[in-house]
């Protein structure tokens, strides 16, 4: 069993974290643009349950990585009351399409799409993610929770707001608070997409072609 133990920082500044991460010799594992599709039965099924199934792109400038992800409720170990716990069982995907075939012939459909733009590092065997999304900028923090702790510390997140919340209800919360109807994806617009694809030396299309491409 796998399990996930993040915290997010949502927020933060990521040019004085980044900063930060030089100065503490981490190693920056190359910034990458995603683009994300929850699944979900026509019940609402897996959210009702706790459960969440993902299907994931990944965009580099020289190769795409695709990856379905399963999330399930866990109890929490001890000491990470300030950590999001869910086990994780992910593989890798050659064929994304054909994988969203298959799982919309099981009976799932897409319930949602997000897109980020996200930049991992690793320092002391915990992932820092510096993530860019549609709504906001935010950093997460991976791996076991005392070498969380210690990393926390050295970066200076310590005095930081921390939330355990996933960034779909983070985006709920950013749409309450600005009086902006529910939804549950949230994209970048067309121009903002473009402008990161370049930044980031990715070509404009990616070859997975979601559902509400199509």
């Amino acid at each position: 069993m796998a399990l996930e133990v993040e915290r997010k920082f949502p927020g933060v500044d990521l040019n004085d974290l980044r900063a930060r991460l030089l100065k503490q010799g981490a190693q920056c594992l190359g910034a990458h643009f995603e683009s994300n599709t929850v699944f979900e039965t026509p019940d609402a099924a897996l959210a009702s349950s706790g459960r969440l199934l993902r299907l994931r792109s990944q965009e580099w400038p020289d190769k795409v990585r695709y990856v379905l992800t399963v999330k399930l409720p866990v109890q929490a170990p001890a000491g990470a009351e300030q950590c999001k716990v869910r086990e994780e069982r992910e593989v890798e995907v050659a064929d994304a399409n054909s994988m969203r075939q298959i799982l919309e012939g099981l009976g799932y459909s897409p319930a949602a799409r997000y897109e980020k733009v996200r930049e991992p590092w690793l320092l002391n065997g915990v992932e820092v993610e510096l993530d860019i999304l549609p709504f906001m900028q935010g950093a997460e923090l991976e791996g076991p929770v005392e070498a969380m702790n210690a990393v926390q510390s050295c970066l200076a997140l310590d005095n930081m707001a921390i939330s355990t919340k996933n960034y779909h209800q983070l985006h709920q919360d950013w749409l309450q608070r600005n009086n902006l109807p529910l939804q549950r994806s949230f994209v970048f617009d067309e121009t903002q997409k473009r402008a990161w694809r370049r930044q980031l030396g990715l070509l404009e299309e990616d070859g997975f072609i979601f559902p509400e491409q199509r």
